[in-house]
């Protein structure tokens, strides 16, 4: 078994998976905004949309959170996989 370190990646590629996992945030961002100060504005005091708008938008952005940390995961042992 070779213990060298391996060559870096192009700085292109750091740049293209980091593109993505900002891309990422944003499409789950945007979603959890739009239930969150979109149809949260629906409806008066105490309607269904006024309260379940920003419960439903946190998770959207929680679940975009972690949409990004499993691509995270998933590039890092990409990446160890291709070491082998």
């Amino acid at each position: 078994m070779d213990s060298s370190i391996p060559a870096p990646h192009s700085i292109s590629e750091y740049v293209a998976d980091g593109a993505r996992i900002a891309a990422i945030l944003f499409v789950w961002g945007v979603i959890a905004a739009f239930f969150a100060f979109g149809i949260s504005e629906i409806g008066g005091p105490g309607s269904l949309f006024k309260t379940l708008g920003p419960q439903i938008g946190a998770m959207f952005a929680v679940t975009g959170v972690f949409n990004a940390l499993l691509y995270l995961l998933y590039r890092s042992i990409d990446y160890w996989h291709s070491l082998k």
